[in-house]
């Protein structure tokens, strides 16, 4: 079984088993099994919004036993929580199944934060460009640059001069 703490100090069992599937489809529609061939484990660590809402229904009971409500659940989840209950559901999806298909959730698991990984890294890289400011304004100036008379000639009206009286 695994665990995470929410930013309330709440601590949170992640268990899954038959019923668990069957409360997490019923309750949001995501068919968990579909970790193995889909790509719901990228869907889930990257839409905080989906993962409150599963891991909400599997943790249920738990919310229940302590009245807490599906609100009260999701502000429980922001910050590094997000990462705590990312990690402990996917660790509890990997131990769900047989050690067959143990091995090839675990390697998606590790390729999508090595995909995480290198994406955070590049967008750093970029954000750490010291000229992406001045390239930003300059592209922004080209696209709201006001069309000169040359640049529009064709396309404006005729002036009264050219239009003759009947």
């Amino acid at each position: 079984m695994q665990k995470f703490v929410d930013r309330a100090g709440r601590i949170w069992i992640v268990d899954i088993d038959n019923t668990t599937l069957r409360r997490v489809k019923t309750l949001t529609g995501v068919h968990l099994l579909e970790a193995i061939d889909g790509d719901l484990i990228t869907r889930l660590s990257t839409d905080p919004l989906l993962l409150g809402d599963v891991l909400f229904a599997i943790c249920k009971p738990q919310a229940d036993q302590q009245q807490i409500t599906d609100e009260a659940f999701g502000e429980g989840l922001a910050g590094n929580s997000i990462d705590d209950a990312t990690g402990a559901l996917l660790e509890a999806l990997i131990n769900y199944f047989p050690e067959s298909r143990r091995r090839l959730l675990r390697k998606a698991a590790e390729k999508q934060k090595l995909i995480e990984s290198r994406g955070i890294n590049a967008i750093e890289k970029r954000l750490d460009d010291p000229n992406l400011v001045d390239k930003l304004v300059e592209d922004l100036e080209r696209k709201l640059a006001v069309p000169t008379l040359s640049d529009s000639s064709s396309d404006s009206p005729a002036s009264s001069e050219s239009i003759q009286a009947p």
